[in-house]
């Protein structure tokens, strides 16, 4: 069943997956908890159970309906997102509760998905609560919001409520390896805890990171070799904002490092930034540099201070083969 894809929440999971062995969820489902918990996920499989057609297990997964939902084609599930202006205010819930009583196009049920009910306000609500008193019996209404009591007690009253929270860190690591196996372990791990091990919260810094990581690291890169020691040192105290993104920012910086070993000896099939660097460094300073941004990755890993590692970073990468500095 899809909900083993949700972490955590073995209570909310074990309800669920009890009413629907048993045919019998609300027809009103409300999912709260903060932003990047799961409620997205669990509104989508709640969906796709409520088109499923199987005869057995649903939702299936397999079956022309749970396929749909998937794609998020199916044209008996409505998504409403509150984050979009005007998607729920009193004309848009006007015409919720007109379509919710047209039969559904493909399915038996339809489903009506309103995200970020928080931004509904009490106009929207109170004229939401119509279709609530008196729903008709082929549709399922699932919403979501980061708390509860951000809806008026008489939309509470009429809902079944499901309090979601993030795993642990640990057990966001251990879901995070899954979805980012290419991703070294100390970067997903250290991703989980300063996300409080809220996994969308982690998904969006490890997916928004890897651009601003390579332009972090080539910035750096580029200012080692200078003269000057203050370029280098603005450079590696703007990584710090958080661990994850540092040790990102590291581990590109040792890719680099050693596409621009290999470019300077002759290598060809390496980025074209790395074989611009490596035109401009000798050798025996490339490998240098490589050798420090290892180790200063390695101390990285430990607990390390990060309000002092920058100013540390600086004059690790300035140091030569001899163990003094450059410049």
């Amino acid at each position: 069943m899809r909900l083993s894809e949700i972490a955590a929440n073995a209570e909310v999971k074990y309800e669920i997956a009890e009413a629907m062995r048993r045919r019998s969820l609300p027809h009103a489902i409300l999912i709260e908890g903060e932003k990047g918990c799961g409620k997205h996920t669990l509104a989508d499989i709640l969906a796709e159970y409520a088109v499923c057609r199987a005869e057995g297990e649903r939702p299936c997964g397999v079956c022309p309906d749970c396929v749909k939902a998937q794609k998020g084609i199916h044209p008996d599930i409505v998504t409403v997102d509150g984050s979009q202006s005007g998607a729920l205010n009193i004309e848009a819930i006007r015409n919720i509760r007109s379509g919710a009583y047209i039969k559904p196009n493909e399915a038996e049920n339809k489903v009506y998905l309103l995200l970020q009910c928080e931004k509904m306000l009490p106009p929207a609500q109170n004229a939401f609560l119509k279709v609530l008193e008196e729903p008709p019996a082929h549709v399922l209404f699932v919403l979501t919001a980061v708390s509860a009591t951000t809806l008026l007690q008489t939309i509470r009253s009429r809902v079944r409520t499901f309090s979601m929270y993030p795993p642990s860190p640990a057990e966001a690591a251990e879901v995070l390896e899954k979805m980012f196996p290419d991703k070294p372990q100390e970067i997903l791990i250290q991703a989980a805890q300063d996300s409080s091990g809220n996994i969308g919260a982690a998904i969006e810094c490890l997916n928004s990171g890897g651009e601003e990581e390579k332009k972090a690291a080539e910035a750096i890169f580029r200012a080692i070799p200078l003269a000057a020691e203050y370029p280098l040192l603005l450079q590696t105290n703007s990584i710090i904002q958080n661990r994850a993104f540092a040790l990102g920012v590291l581990e590109r910086l040792c890719e680099l490092a050693s596409d621009c070993v290999k470019a300077s000896c002759g290598v060809k099939r390496v980025s074209p930034v790395a074989a611009e660097l490596a035109g401009g460094i000798p050798l025996k300073r490339l490998i240098t540099i490589q050798r420090n941004i290892q180790q200063a990755r390695e101390v990285l890993n430990y607990n390390v201070n990060l309000n002092f590692y920058g100013t540390w970073l600086c004059a690790a990468l300035r140091r030569n083969e001899n163990g003094g500095n450059y410049g």
